[in-house]
């Protein structure tokens, strides 16, 4: 029992940290992909203080804590992939979703990237597709 309380505060102090540089954008629709155009690197956009990178999301709630489980699950098999993070955090997501609603899915600078991530992540994916990330570290 002690082993899983101390996994949930692992957990919980992970969402915190990835939580709180970010703050709230994806649809909880059928899977879409999108691409904003550009080429299939992450860079930063110029005087804009945003960069562009391809995404893929696996659930949207209200209150990140909602996704503990699903979280944790994810991270192992991850790593810094892995995004929980403010919809309003992304510009290019369908705009069906509350801004102040969080999202987790992972990150890769090109799509070939994040399809080879995804490949070792067995989850449906809700959005797929190249969005602006506007809160950075």
């Amino acid at each position: 029992m002690t082993r899983a309380i101390g996994w949930r505060a692992v957990v919980a102090a992970v969402m915190m940290m990835l939580v709180a540089v970010a703050a709230s954008g994806c649809s909880k629709g059928a899977s879409e992909t999108f691409d904003l155009g550009g080429s299939d690197t992450s860079s930063p956009d110029a005087g804009t203080g945003s960069v562009q990178e391809w995404i893929a999301v696996f659930r949207i709630e209200d209150d990140p804590h909602d996704m503990s489980e699903d979280t944790a699950d994810v991270l192992a098999l991850v790593g810094g992939a892995i995004i929980v993070s403010p919809v309003a955090c992304f510009e290019g997501l369908p705009s069906d979703d509350p801004l102040d609603a969080y999202l987790l899915g992972v990150a890769a600078p090109s799509k070939d990237a994040l399809d080879e991530i995804l490949a070792g992540v067995d989850r449906a994916v809700i959005f797929e597709g190249r969005v602006r990330t506007m809160c950075l570290d």
